[in-house]
């Protein structure tokens, strides 16, 4: 005998009554904030507000029909915002973002709000409904975390400048010696009347003050904590910078550099100081995988500088000890760390640095010896 399918009962409609009291219950426990405003009207006014929306903003609906949404927008509330709302409204389109608003008290909160127009038979645009959801904890959170990682980044730059204290000493003893040198026999052609040489000699002192002066300032850059601040950056540049930074380490490690850049590379928007942080990391980190290598083992640094496409991208390989699969995948972990006395957050922090850049880091085995670092960068202009 064949199962008899079981029956299916049609669905008994709501009665009108009971179907406004359900929908006027949902709306009431709702916490998303609902407004309709008359899209037929210039002016926009509102003609119904949800109990929740009344509960957000600390207005009563008394106070807020017949106005706009303008009533909780204040000082703080971004104007470039309210511009894209106008402009999506206008168009018949749905926006959603964040907006500044402020409550009947003065009191403001970050609203994720969404409008999407409604639309009469004939398509035509006759109101406007709004959500509103109080994300104000959400965005302080968002910024409490970027605060955490600029923190953890200006550490970062310290601890390395800190590691590098005796190169860039002896960098700038350099040219303060030269100085000294220059003012000294300055002085002897002043007392042999021989003023040519003089002018030489103040020259020179001039040029290494301001070798002297851009080492002091390179280093006081990256201690420096600073907003992050977009510009355009010349990747060749901030890589030649960074090799001439660690001058005296790699000299005192016993390691050849070699730096190769396509002059087509792209420039990138961004902030120096991160980017270059970023850089200096990744060298640093091969200069000491390299220094636990054997010292008759050739130490070789390459950093290259290369156009993919659109984008720029950054290479630093190295002859270290390389790593194994294992290893590799657990680089990027928090507080993994290979180093006595390593805090597992250089790798990290530079990885976090280049994706707030909308970039990416990778890392790889060569086929000799050492691994690859790549950083890919998006190309393009200031926006």
């Amino acid at each position: 005998m064949a199962a008899r399918s079981p029956s299916r009962r049609k669905p008994v409609p709501l009665q009108p009554a009971l179907d406004e009291h359900l929908k006027a219950a949902a709306l009431d426990v709702a916490d998303d904030g609902i407004v309709i405003s008359d899209a037929s009207d210039p002016g926009a006014p509102i003609v119904y507000v949800s109990p929740s929306f009344e509960r957000l903003v600390g207005y009563p609906a008394a106070e807020i029909l017949g106005t706009n949404c303008r009533m909780v927008q204040g000082p703080g509330t971004d104007h470039e915002t309210v511009r894209r709302i106008a402009i999506a409204l206008q168009a018949g389109k749905v926006f959603q973002g964040e907006i500044l608003n402020y409550r009947k008290d003065g009191t403001p909160f970050w609203n994720f709000l969404r409008i999407a127009p409604i639309r009469d038979a004939s398509g035509k645009v006759t109101h406007h409904v709004g959500t509103q959801t109080d994300v104000t904890e959400l965005h302080l959170a968002r910024e409490r975390e970027k605060d955490l990682e600029s923190t953890l980044a200006h550490a970062s730059r310290v601890r390395t400048v800190a590691a590098l204290g005796a190169s860039i000493a002896h960098e700038v003893n350099q040219p303060l010696a030269a100085i000294v040198s220059n003012a000294e026999a300055a002085l002897r052609f002043l007392d042999a009347g021989e003023t040519g040489e003089v002018r030489e000699a103040l020259q020179a002192i001039a040029g290494d003050g301001r070798r002297a002066g851009e080492i002091v300032l390179r280093a006081h850059r990256l201690v420096r904590k600073q907003p992050a601040q977009a510009e355009q950056v010349d990747p060749a540049q901030v890589a030649a910078e960074v090799l001439a930074f660690t001058r005296t380490r790699l000299r005192h490690a016993g390691v050849k550099t070699v730096l190769e850049a396509d002059e087509t590379a792209p420039k990138v928007v961004g902030d120096a100081i991160q980017l270059y942080q970023a850089l200096l990391n990744l060298v640093v980190n091969a200069i000491e995988a390299m220094e636990s290598q054997p010292q008759d083992l050739e130490r070789v640094l390459r950093v290259t500088v290369a156009r993919a496409g659109k984008d720029a991208v950054l290479q630093v390989a190295d002859t270290g000890p390389g790593a194994d699969d294992e290893l590799i995948a657990r680089m990027f972990q928090t507080f993994h760390t290979t180093k006595a006395r390593g805090t597992g957050l250089g790798l990290l922090v530079t990885r976090s640095l280049v994706e707030a850049h909308d970039g990416s880091l990778e890392v790889a085995r060569n086929e000799g010896r050492g691994l690859t670092f790549t950083i890919h960068l998006p190309g393009g202009l200031p926006k």
